[in-house]
């Protein structure tokens, strides 16, 4: 629809003859079509950057649409000349629209990124040659080697609000108390297992997404896991109570107003988004969603650091130690 009414502007502006631009389009929309899925199939085989996102998915898509152009160029050329009779009418009107179609292909193809439709008998296909090992040593079996039951806390709230300090200060004390811990933080996340994502919405769900997976993993191990992440939207962190289960989550909200954050700034990060120099940060330009229902909510302009350690270690203690 969009490469059929791009043709028929174009090669109207060209020969001057409205009936001739329609003529065009219409003519290249079956051929087109055709060409469209053809491509689409043989891109489908291609493993260039599949799998990949961000910057990997934006060089499949650039990739893709040189190759589509050359096709659609050939194709527009061809139906051009032989409408209009004239060679040179269908190489202006071939080459005019190389630079509006290499625009308009690369906007429709990040505009369908966004969109898992058609994509889930990928995923299910290749579900099929997934079979989990069986192994002795169950996560029942490595929870009482610990002496305590796994759990996922975690601490969402702005950048700056005090998750990661109140985090820390909460694994000293369960260390201490010979609990099995690990923390999860967001900057050191993003510099490793993360470092090829951005901070679009979709790149913070896949974000979030692998984090829960590999918390996961760790309470399978037996671990109490600190989570401390942004996570701003509720999908998301309704979809890691998902993956490890709601029993095994509780989820800390930090509240911390923006004011108060901005005031702080440990890392220069607001005033840099205010200045424009960060994109899609949380509180200027991307929002935060609270969770109507979070288990824990610390308010750190009335509640001191250790007070709210205090609280999150008294709410879980009976989840981690049933028996006491």
């Amino acid at each position: 629809m969009v490469g059929t009414l791009d043709t028929i502007i174009l090669s109207w502006a060209i020969t001057g003859d409205a009936f001739v631009g329609l003529k065009i389009g219409f003519i290249e929309t079956l051929s087109k079509l055709v060409l469209y899925f053809l491509h689409e199939r043989a891109w489908f085989k291609i493993n260039l950057d599949k799998e990949g996102r961000s910057l990997a998915s934006r060089k499949r898509h650039v990739a893709k649409t040189f190759t589509w152009r050359f096709v659609g160029t050939l194709d527009t050329i061809i139906i051009a000349w032989i409408v209009t009779g004239n060679p040179w009418s269908g190489l202006k009107i071939g080459f005019a629209e190389i630079v509006t179609k290499m625009l308009l292909y690369y906007l429709h193809e990040r505009a369908w990124y966004r969109f898992d439709f058609g994509l889930e008998h990928r995923q299910k296909k290749n579900m099929k040659h997934i079979i989990p090992q069986s192994y002795t040593i169950s996560s029942k079996a490595r929870a009482m080697l610990k002496g305590h039951q796994p759990l996922l806390l975690w601490f969402t709230g702005l950048s700056g609000s005090g998750k990661s300090t109140i985090a820390n200060g909460v694994e000293e004390v369960l260390h201490k108390n010979g609990i099995h811990t690990y923390t999860l933080d967001g900057d050191n996340v993003r510099g490793g297992l993360n470092k090829n994502l951005s901070f679009s919405p979709e790149d913070r769900t896949e974000n979030i997404r692998r984090i829960a997976e590999v918390a996961n993993l760790m309470l399978d191990a037996g671990l109490v896991v600190l989570a401390a992440f942004v996570s701003p939207y509720v999908k998301d962190r309704d979809n890691v109570k998902s993956i490890v289960g709601a029993d095994r989550m509780v989820e800390v909200f930090v509240n911390t107003p923006l004011e108060e954050c901005e005031r702080r700034d440990v890392k220069g990060l607001y005033a840099k988004a205010r200045a424009g120099e960060i994109k899609n940060f949380t509180g200027i330009d991307a929002p935060y969603e609270q969770s109507a229902q979070p288990e824990i909510t610390i308010k750190t302009t009335e509640t001191t650091i250790n007070e709210a350690v205090q609280e999150v270690v008294a709410y879980i203690e009976t989840k981690i130690r049933p028996n006491g």
